[in-house]
């Protein structure tokens, strides 16, 4: 699907991951065919990665252009947030791969409420001037108490889907998934005495069941934010196009901002797919409390 849009991973992947701060490779295994799967979901994460990368330098162009359906404050909001997420889900990369999984799940919360919270800014105009316009700490707290927090922004965008035919309100299946998900990440964010005992054995990716669960639930996140940001009509995908057809400097990152929909939704559809057929196998093998829904996230039984 990239060589047939005319995208070049490869090259991509080095000019955006590689030169990542405090970037590592795959670690040395000497037996690469039982790790594959593991390999292979950090290779999805390090797309959705790459496509946040080129939604921030699309965002950073798009505020220094008229006409498109999005408005100035819309992209310095999403330029602002985007900026964010790759800075927090790049330090769960490294976390992850430094053998640190429970502070990348203290962080993957965070990635979760700005995915969240810049799904709504798109949404909402004047809520985007609210957020940009916020020029102090106190500023921005109170309008995060007012706008973001308790799961307003959530709520925001789950209203949104469920216009389109999406249930994700809180009593449905997504929703009791997600607070599953939200207390998990906040027993790794608040400290205790659960799972002090076995958090040195298997420490390293991929054996760590903390750590595979932490890149799949950013992963998930980051598919959600594309396949979200695409199916509420805010004409982003018409705004990316127009964007990409003028940043000749910047023409690779650019355009692959524009044309890679449906290449993260087909990823999207074939991780969930995986997950189902790897959570079947776990319940047939006897294991008992594994978390059930749209991303399967197991990561609480292994972390207590």
């Amino acid at each position: 699907m990239w060589s047939a849009r005319g995208h070049d991973l490869d090259k991509l992947w080095g000019e955006c991951i590689r030169d990542l701060p405090g970037f590592r490779p795959l670690p040395a295994t000497e037996r690469p065919e039982a790790d594959s799967r593991a390999h292979d979901r950090l290779c999805l994460f390090d797309q959705a990665l790459i496509w946040v990368m080129a939604l921030n330098r699309a965002a950073g162009a798009g505020m220094r252009l008229e006409g498109l359906r999005l408005a100035r404050d819309q992209f310095c909001a999403l330029h602002i947030l985007s900026g964010r997420v790759i800075e927090t889900v790049s330090a769960i990369r490294l976390l992850v791969l430094s053998e640190l999984a429970v502070p990348a799940l203290q962080l993957a919360r965070s990635v979760s409420e700005d995915v969240d919270m810049l799904l709504a800014l798109l949404l909402r105009r004047k809520l985007a001037q609210q957020f940009v316009a916020c020029h102090s700490a106190d500023e921005a707290n109170d309008f995060w108490r007012r706008h973001i927090a308790g799961g307003r922004a959530f709520r925001l965008v789950a209203e949104k889907l469920y216009a389109i035919g999406l249930d994700h309100s809180d009593q449905s299946e997504y929703g009791r998934w997600r607070r599953e998900v939200l207390t998990l990440l906040g027993s790794a964010v608040h400290s205790s005495p659960l799972g002090q005992g076995e958090r040195g054995r298997d420490a390293a990716w991929p054996a760590n069941p903390v750590a595979r669960d932490c890149l799949e639930f950013v992963t998930h996140r980051l598919h959600e934010l594309c396949a979200w940001a695409h199916l509420i009509d805010i004409g982003l995908e018409e705004d990316l196009t127009m964007i990409a057809a003028v940043g000749a400097p910047e023409a690779r990152l650019l355009g692959f901002s524009a044309g890679s929909r449906d290449i993260l939704l087909d990823q999207m559809r074939w991780a969930m797919v995986g997950q189902g057929a790897a959570q079947t196998g776990t319940v047939e093998a006897g294991a008992a409390g594994a978390t059930s829904g749209p991303g399967l996230f197991n990561a609480g039984r292994a972390l207590h």
